[in-house]
């Protein structure tokens, strides 16, 4: 049993589902007890969403990472450079360790453009100096 805001609540009804998904506004609520149950109601929120419109589809994200041995003053110039070459893509650069190699990621909706920027990196520097992370 739940009590739910009046006016601002609609039950998502789906046939295979004993119980409706709840939505509030823009949020909905998935009342999942186990992954299989999980599993079942997405697949049927995504039947529902592709018939009435609930959710808009959208590309999903693709990232790429390098890995460097370049100390942070060396790679920040020209990776802030970059970030303004490529205003459509999130990158940015972390250590595992304070004396591991620096993790300069990606982070996009487009593949291509994804390949680009790391290429444009890469060009900065000498051969070598980057090596992908799978």
């Amino acid at each position: 049993m739940a009590q739910l805001p009046e006016g601002i609540t609609e039950l998502l009804h789906h046939e295979k589902l004993p119980v409706p998904l709840i939505k509030c506004l823009n949020v909905v609520i998935l009342t999942a007890t186990n992954v299989n149950e999980l599993d079942q109601q997405w697949d049927c929120l995504i039947e529902l969403s592709g018939s009435s419109g609930l959710l808009i589809s959208m590309k999903p994200f693709v990232s790429k990472r390098l890995e460097t041995n370049l100390s942070d003053v060396e790679a920040a110039q020209p990776l802030s450079k970059l970030g303004l070459e490529f205003p459509d893509l999130y990158i940015g650069c972390y250590r595992k360790s304070r004396n591991g190699p620096l993790i300069i990621s990606f982070e996009g909706k487009d593949q291509v453009r994804i390949k680009a920027a790391a290429e444009a990196l890469c060009m900065k520097f000498l051969p070598g100096a980057f090596s992908e992370i799978s």
